[in-house]
């Protein structure tokens, strides 16, 4: 006779894009194997329609004890068509209702930072949460003394409010400035999860010859959701102060989903720069294609634009063995040059980006393979799945 399950766990996400769909992939996998967990994941019917279809492709399980409660498309545009105040509110009292009416016993916030507001003025819960905390940025030096004030406070009222079990930071340096501001909330450091895949020699040059690739230049790539945040303009422009030559040795790879506005304004943009040989993959890019678009890289560009937190860019980048260029801002880049993964730069500055590129070119980029190691090991799927559940039930 089969046994009861000790815990449900309900888990919120209204975002299908990005590292969203990753984190809510890789939970599934990892609880399917944990029956004395029954799991329901209250997220949009266009990410469940899509698991579906390509888990076996991507390497997903999918157990008896995971269940889905499908929010649909006229819900989420409802949602989110909403200020992001009333949406907080809205999202949470949605959550809590669904999410008692299937007496939950845990909770899980996708996205903590958007629910705080919710939190505070919404709904009650009668169940213990816990919540990822993506952005704390409030110990920033370039933080406002407002903006980090009005941040403390409302991190400090709606974890109370909500007696809330536990908050996992991303940001592992900003854990010693969130524990003393939540009294009995427990706080723990949490990975950004990457999945690695294996690729074969074969599957690679396949991939390669797909894009046209070319295998006689350093392709650089810029990888993820791309939006003005990821530093593309500031690259494009460090090309002006390379000479001919340095720029004849380069090729940018460009790979991800993207909005239809932002690849108009980016086609033309691309335009201007002749002399640099470009490559667009615009699409969500999912499974071995992940791989295949790092394999295929030399250098890494992380060039973002005041980036706040972790990346899972710097983790794909570890697990290539590929050197990062990226920025000197917040987290990254005090783990880019801590741990010896590449360079950093001021990503807003094309006449910085540029000397970095030449130095790159004529003399290379040192880096540390057994840092890259560590960085795979800790940021894996297992030890973000193991870290929730520590967590959440432990």
């Amino acid at each position: 006779m089969s046994t009861s399950p000790t815990y449900r766990l309900s888990v919120f996400d209204s975002i299908d894009d990005g590292h969203h769909t990753d984190y809510l992939a890789y939970l599934i996998h990892q609880f399917s194997h944990k029956p004395e967990v029954e799991l329901l994941l209250i997220v949009p019917e266009s990410f469940i329609q899509s698991f579906k279809k390509n888990r076996q492709t991507w390497g997903f399980d999918l157990g008896n004890n995971i269940h889905f409660h499908a929010l649909d498309t006229l819900t989420i545009q409802h949602l989110h068509g909403q200020s992001i105040y009333k949406r907080s509110i809205a999202e949470w009292n949605l959550y809590v209702e669904i999410s008692e009416a299937w007496e939950a016993s845990h909770g899980l916030l996708m996205y903590f930072d958007y629910f705080q507001l919710g939190m505070l003025f919404g709904k009650k819960a009668h169940f213990q949460l816990g919540g990822i905390y993506f952005r704390p940025n409030f110990y920033y030096r370039k933080a406002s003394w407002k903006s980090a004030f009005m941040k403390k406070c409302m991190l400090r009222l709606s974890t109370y409010r909500t007696s809330m079990k536990v908050l996992f930071s991303l940001d592992h340096k900003a854990v010693k400035h969130i524990r003393p501001l939540l009294g009995k909330t427990q706080v723990m450091r949490i990975s950004d999860p990457v999945r690695a895949y294996e690729v074969s020699a074969e599957e690679l040059k396949a991939f390669r010859e797909h894009w046209h690739i070319p295998s006689n230049k350093k392709v650089c790539l810029i990888f993820g959701y791309l939006d003005p945040r990821k530093g593309i303009e500031a690259f494009l422009q460090s090309t002006q102060h390379l000479t001919s030559e340095e720029l004849s040795q380069i090729c940018l790879l460009v790979a991800g989903a993207i909005s239809p506005g932002y690849q108009t304004h980016l086609e033309k943009l691309i335009q201007q720069f002749p002399d640099l040989e470009v490559i667009s993959i615009f699409q969500e890019i999912k499974g071995k294609d992940i791989q295949l678009c790092f394999e295929s890289a030399d250098l890494v560009l992380m060039l973002y634009q005041n980036h706040v937190g972790m990346s899972s860019v710097l983790v794909r980048a570890s697990i290539s063995k590929k050197v990062v260029l990226g920025t000197h801002y917040g987290l990254l880049g005090k783990l880019i040059q801590s741990m010896h993964l590449g360079l950093v730069v001021d990503a807003q500055s094309p006449i910085q980006i540029a000397e970095q590129l030449e130095q790159y070119l004529n003399l290379g980029i040192g880096y540390s393979k057994e840092q890259m190691e560590k960085m795979e090991q800790e940021n894996s799927e297992k030890a973000f799945a193991d870290t929730l559940y520590e967590g959440l039930f432990l």
